[in-house]
């Protein structure tokens, strides 16, 4: 995983790409302010298609999944422009001050 100072820039870069796709939704204004990065460990397909390729970092929330679910974690999908409930056993989050975490 790259140096904290590239990490930082990786997760602002991933921020603004992902508000900008959902822009015209006033829902999602600060939506992603508390998101992390995070590494996705298998292909991962749904009905909307392939929605993250082994290795690829992404961002997701912070939180356990959707209904507090510790079983699962929201990740966005820049290929499907939208959250996705993946299982956190899938998920890498690394920590803000470079700590990896489940």
């Amino acid at each position: 995983m790259p140096n904290s100072r590239s990490k930082q820039s990786m997760l602002a870069v991933l921020k603004q790409r992902a508000a900008a796709q959902v822009a015209m939704y006033p829902q999602y204004n600060g939506h992603f302010r508390s998101y992390v990065l995070c590494r996705i460990r298998a292909d991962l397909k749904t009905k909307m298609g392939l929605a993250f390729k082994e290795g690829e970092v992404a961002i997701c929330d912070p939180q356990v999944g959707f209904g507090g679910s510790p079983s699962f974690r929201n990740v966005w999908s820049m290929r499907n422009a939208v959250d996705t409930s993946v299982p956190s056993s899938l998920v890498e989050v690394i920590g803000a001050k470079g700590r990896r975490r489940r």
